[in-house]
């Protein structure tokens, strides 16, 4: 499990090759239209979104039963209420995408690669697009 709350962060993951050319440059898009929704004046490099929410890029062998890593204490994916998941693709690569609304002011951004889950985890996601 990946958490992105700077640019930083996204640099670091498409230098290290986790994440693709063309997943790089979509997160860099959703980190900027965010950050142009909060606050103009803050620097692209000193803008931090913990405080706002953050994007999670789930990985293969990730636990999506236990997101108490990104603040859902004891709880599975699969209880939690998307406002949306739509299937993308990002580098030949098929990828869920969703976001879940905390409160007004906090979501969390979530991709996850698609068909690398148990049955009961890819017919959730399946079941909210």
């Amino acid at each position: 499990m990946k958490q992105i709350c700077n640019m930083q962060e996204i640099e670091k993951l498409k230098k290290g090759g986790v994440i693709g050319e063309k997943l790089a440059k979509h997160l860099t898009e959703q980190f900027l239209h965010l950050m142009k929704s909060i606050d103009t004046s803050i620097a692209v490099y000193d803008f931090d979104m913990t405080a706002y929410g953050n994007i999670v890029i789930f990985e293969k062998d990730d636990n999506l039963f236990d997101l108490s890593e990104i603040g859902f204490k004891d709880r599975a994916i699969t209880t939690l209420f998307p406002e949306y998941v739509e299937v993308k693709i990002y580098d030949n690569k098929e990828y869920y995408e969703g976001i879940v609304v905390c409160n007004n002011e906090y979501a969390i951004t979530f991709i996850a690669p698609k068909g690398v889950y148990t049955e009961e985890i890819e017919q959730w996601f399946l079941s909210e697009i």
